[in-house]
């Protein structure tokens, strides 16, 4: 059997390092007794560990690792091993806190195995933080337990227990922590991220919120900057819970030649009146009653005096009806240059052209605007634009 799980829990950072057991390792067979205790009742903390069996042990501290995480915490690893036809049995249990402060924790493990090889890593966060992560990797043959607790008066009960028998695969996490430690953190998802509209048409937006975090988040309120306030399916959101909403506009001939680069953004609290936030954007390009679509872009990021910038132009007809006569003009090569194809709707075409950049180019940007102009199947004169601007390196 194997197990993994993750415990955080408000703990003196002191207390812990101090509750570890004693450096260095034994290794050898034959009866096993251990217990040790350790209680601070001016922190309201307490650690009880014990173990008895008769078999094969190695148990010990790992490398200290006192390296820095994102919580900036330190850690210390410890790791047993047994075997014997008589089983370990163990019993480890820490609290912090008490009923009468208002906030207690308690977290207990408990085994009865044959077989059992146990690593178990321990973080402990500074700069003020109180936030204790013990990190256990363990595989087993007989029964394993665990059960955790936390009260805080007027506020939070939580409790879970566990017990297995049996060959299992064990995944599981259990976080406790002071409030002060705990982040309200939402995740805003837009669909479509980028879509083609006409003028006329109603371009309609999803959206989606998930509370990513674990506590509860309240007052959600989401503001699209092209259609304003949307109401969401829900404002208050448990830890794993998703709200949504829909909303939509209409592309009106002023919004030419587009894109429409619109934001939206959502915010929320905790309990504690802490704000979570997030935001997204959304894409709409618009179809003129040109029916052509210029792009323009350079396929380096930058370039350096005497070297060579390879543009790609790409002409998209998005219209309606077959496009030929078709006449480029660039920054670069001047024109009209005249373009031998003839546009079907949905069909395109890609050109690239070649820019050497000189000493009188310093010091920037290059600067390279395309236009393309065309006839339509219905006589009219269509045409497009577009604007690439690459800095030098």
């Amino acid at each position: 059997m194997k197990g993994r799980g993750l415990i955080f829990l408000l703990l003196g950072v002191g207390l812990l390092l101090a509750s570890g057991p004693a450096s260095g390792w034994v290794s050898g067979t034959g009866a096993v007794d251990i217990s040790r205790s350790v209680v601070n009742r001016m922190e309201d903390f307490e650690y009880y560990n014990a173990m008895s069996g008769d078999g094969s042990l190695d148990i010990g501290n790992g490398l200290k690792d006192v390296s820095k995480s994102e919580n900036d915490s330190s850690a210390r690893t410890t790791r047993l091993s047994y075997s014997g036809d008589v089983p370990l049995v163990g019993l480890k249990r820490v609290e912090q806190g008490s009923l009468l402060r208002g906030t207690h924790t308690s977290v207990e493990e408990a085994f009865s195995a044959t077989q059992i090889e146990k690593e178990q890593t321990t973080s402990i966060g500074s700069d003020n933080s109180q936030l204790v992560g013990t990190d256990t990797k363990l595989s087993f043959n007989g029964t394993y337990m665990t059960s955790s607790n936390m009260h805080q008066a007027f506020s939070t009960d939580v409790s879970s227990h566990q017990i297995f028998t049996g060959n299992f695969e064990i995944d599981k996490q259990i976080s406790f922590g002071g409030l002060a430690d705990r982040k309200p953190s939402i995740d805003l998802v837009v669909r479509p991220e980028v879509s083609w509209a006409e003028v006329g048409a109603v371009v309609t937006r999803s959206y989606e919120i998930a509370n990513i975090e674990t506590v509860p988040v309240r007052d959600l309120s989401l503001v699209d900057s092209r259609v304003g306030p949307v109401a969401l399916s829900k404002t208050d959101l448990n830890p794993g819970e998703v709200a949504s909403a829909v909303a939509s506009f209409t592309v009106l001939g002023e919004d030419l030649p587009g894109p429409l680069n619109d934001s939206v953004r959502v915010t929320g609290v905790d309990f504690q009146s802490k704000i979570a936030v997030d935001s997204a954007a959304s894409t709409v390009n618009l179809i003129g009653p040109w029916g052509l679509n210029m792009t323009v872009a350079a396929i380096q990021p930058c370039a350096s005096a005497g070297e060579v910038v390879t543009y790609v132009y790409t002409i998209n007809n998005v219209g309606d009806f077959t496009i030929g006569e078709l006449n480029l003009t660039d920054s670069i090569s001047g024109g009209p240059i005249a373009i031998n194809a003839t546009l079907s709707p949905g069909d395109s075409l890609n050109f690239t052209a070649n820019q050497i950049v000189t000493e009188t180019d310093l010091p920037g940007p290059l600067t390279n605007s395309v236009s393309v102009s065309g006839t339509n199947s219905m006589g009219e004169v269509v045409e497009s634009s577009a604007e690439v601007v690459l800095q030098l390196c």
